[in-house]
């Protein structure tokens, strides 16, 4: 059973009681009870109710800092007893961005629970720089990013994408088997909001050619909505064409350019028992 301090926390992160509840698998009614069950137990309200969601009151705010150091002791505990357990119990908490929540995360979860039923999953999704204050906060277990990036935390690669230009059907670069950059030069070009893409790919840009940047987008799927829509041209992960349905076509870039992929965490606090068996079915994935 999850706690009334990871239940605020959800709360406050996903914007609604409805949100953290989906997140943590359970209903709305007991999400409610359980940080009705930590004000009782503190004696202050912390969250104030409304139909549009819920915000901190001001001894919430001032409590914030304590509650999330007891939910992440509390966290650390109930892993190093799940590692007793044998993983028979216990939660991982992921940052990750829609090409690897979209498409790599899914099958990875339902391999790891045929092993691990007892093993929760909450999934958590930012910018780059988002995803790294939720892990520096003890938010997320770790979190997925672009190692392009430089970062202070502690890293592990994971494998290694290929970009890709993404193009409407029977569009005529598509007769092209690969594609060079200055080609783009006159198409429509849509691009991910600055954050939600790497570095590797603005520099890489910037070295090749000159863009008609029509549109700047929030989320990979958005991008693909538009190009199947004959918006403009873009160019995304490979990976994120994987698991989609999309009217489009795909050509490598000439020259190739590729992002690494890997995970980071905290130094000091490493990855519990699950995270860590987790990150190796990920690895036995990718390899096999």
């Amino acid at each position: 059973m999850a706690s009334g301090y990871e239940a605020l926390l959800t709360v406050l992160e996903s914007g609604s009681f409805s949100g953290a509840a989906r997140i943590m698998g359970y209903t709305q009614s007991a999400v409610s009870q359980m940080i009705k069950a930590l004000e009782e137990r503190l004696g202050v309200t912390l969250l104030l109710r409304s139909r549009t969601g819920a915000e901190l009151t001001a001894e919430g705010k001032a409590l914030l800092p304590d509650i999330r150091e007891l939910a992440n002791a509390e966290r650390k505990l109930n892993d190093h007893a799940a590692a007793l357990r044998g993983l028979e119990q216990g939660a991982v908490h992921i940052g990750a961005f829609p090409s690897v929540s979209g498409s790599l995360l899914p099958p990875a979860i339902k391999r790891f629970r045929e092993a691990h039923p007892g093993i929760r999953f909450a999934l958590h999704q930012g910018l780059y720089p988002e995803m790294e204050d939720m892990v520096r906060q003890g938010v997320v277990d770790f979190s997925f990013t672009d190692l392009s990036r430089p970062t202070e935390l502690e890293h592990e690669p994971l494998y290694a994408d290929a970009y890709v230009v993404v193009l409407p059907e029977g569009h005529p670069l598509t007769e092209w088997e690969s594609i060079p950059p200055h080609l783009l030069r006159d198409e429509p070009f849509i691009l991910l909001e600055e954050g939600r893409g790497g570095a590797t790919l603005t520099e890489f840009l910037r070295a090749h050619t000159e863009l008609n940047l029509q549109y700047r987008v929030a989320d990979d799927y958005g991008v693909l909505n538009m190009v199947e829509n004959r918006l403009g041209v873009a160019i995304l992960p490979e990976i994120l064409l994987q698991r989609t349905n999309y009217r489009v076509a795909a050509r490598p870039l000439d020259p190739p350019l590729m992002r690494s992929i890997g995970i980071i965490y905290r130094r000091q606090s490493g990855l519990s028992t699950a995270a860590r068996a987790f990150v190796e079915t990920l690895r036995e994935m990718l390899q096999g």
